[in-house]
């Protein structure tokens, strides 16, 4: 779903950075003479501000929101708040970015959309729904846009399948994957969702998309500019993914997977989402998911956030994904690479970086506060002070 525009936004952060290890500084500059500056609504200050961009925190920061967009970001001794804005002093919290869980179903459900926002995940990505709900999907997320406590909610529409295979949006031929394709892009979907399973939960090889009808899906597709995410949960499906110019794993493999593939996904620049969850729930043989994820890791890949809430059975947590995170620590990866999959790279995956993922000027004003530092203990994820959505604190913990 396109973030709103932003045309006031005039207000840019320029961060240098000495090779004499001194502090970052900051300047607000003005983009010419003719344009107004737009008015700070709302000011963070006395947080440690963690961009999701991959630099070092920095301490002491400010963080400046005209209405639904983030102006400027910076030291406080660099950046100054504006006289009439209203100020949070959030005590010396972490400052982040919103959450995005990249892979989630019941999305098409406020309770939920309400409890993951007020959890800190601003966002999610809906990868599969039934074609019902698809077909009300612009005016579902009309509607919940009016209310800023419910997270935003991306879908990737109905999962597409061959009669008998795992997904319920059916197929038979090239040509209809790319009518479906554009049917589905009519009804205002973000992205398109594949699959090569053989089967779980008592299925087993079950019949699956032909390569050219793959490769039909993923060409209609990219041609109206939506990203296909592809769900495998064997090694042996991921070069065919690949092959056919997907743009993001959904699951990692349970078992080994060909050295060349993995290699090949990382220099394709496909990101993986792991759903450790969901695959533990249906009692996936989690030790070649941890392998997987640190060859990937090793191998610089990209990894995005996301548990597959209410893709299979048993329990999964609303709000932060702390069981995902913690597996992502096991893996390997470090707090500020967990992070980053948790906001940048997530946004990227659900196709929007422009707007999300990121505490830059010019982005959308989604802010997670938390009490703690999760570069050195990720549960202070789970402590959450504030949460800002659309540029209105949803939450604010630190004031009642």
């Amino acid at each position: 779903m396109p973030g709103r525009p932003c045309s006031l936004v005039t207000l840019t952060l320029i961060v240098l950075v000495s090779g004499s290890g001194c502090a970052p500084s900051a300047q607000v500059a003005s983009h010419g003479p003719q344009t107004q500056e737009p008015q700070v609504t709302l000011a963070l200050v006395n947080g440690t501000l963690i961009a999701g961009t991959g630099a070092q925190p920095i301490r002491g920061a400010v963080v400046l929101i005209a209405r639904d967009r983030i102006v400027a970001v910076g030291p406080a001794d660099r950046l100054q708040v504006p006289a009439g804005a209203a100020t949070i002093d959030v005590g010396g919290a972490t400052i982040l970015p919103g959450f995005i869980n990249a892979h989630v179903h019941e999305a098409f459900d406020e309770a939920n959309l309400k409890a993951w926002a007020q959890g800190g995940v601003t966002t999610v990505r809906d990868e599969g729904a039934p074609v019902a709900q698809i077909a009300k999907l612009k005016a579902f997320q009309a509607q919940i846009s009016q209310d800023p406590h419910d997270a935003r909610l991306v879908s990737s529409g109905t999962m597409m399948a061959v009669p008998g295979g795992y997904g319920s949006l059916v197929v038979s031929s090239p040509e209809e994957a790319r009518l479906a394709v554009l049917d589905e892009f009519d009804d205002g979907v973000d992205a398109i969702k594949v699959a090569l399973e053989d089967g779980y939960a008592g299925a087993h090889d079950l019949p699956k998309l032909t390569p050219e009808e793959l490769k039909a899906i993923v060409e209609t597709a990219h041609a109206h500019g939506l990203p296909v995410s592809a769900h495998i949960t064997q090694g042996a499906y991921l070069q065919p993914m690949l092959d056919a110019g997907v743009d993001d794993i959904a699951h990692l493999p349970y078992d080994s997977v060909a050295p060349g593939s993995l290699r090949q996904m990382v220099d394709r620049g496909v990101y993986m989402t792991p759903t450790f969850t969901v695959l533990r729930n249906y009692d996936a043989p989690l030790n070649g998911c941890l392998d997987n994820l640190k060859q990937i890791v090793e191998l610089g890949g990209k990894i995005a956030l996301g548990n597959d809430y209410g893709g299979g059975p048993g329990d999964f947590e609303l709000g932060i994904p702390m069981y995902e995170i913690q597996m992502m620590s096991q893996a390997g990866m470090t707090p500020m690479q967990i992070i980053e999959a948790s906001t940048k790279n997530a946004a990227h995956v659900i196709n929007m970086e422009k707007d999300l993922g990121t505490l830059e000027p010019g982005k959308i004003a989604d802010v997670l506060v938390v009490d703690g530092d999760p570069l050195n203990d990720l549960l202070a994820l789970t402590d959450v002070k504030l949460v800002i959505h659309d540029g209105v604190v949803i939450r604010d913990q630190l004031r009642d």
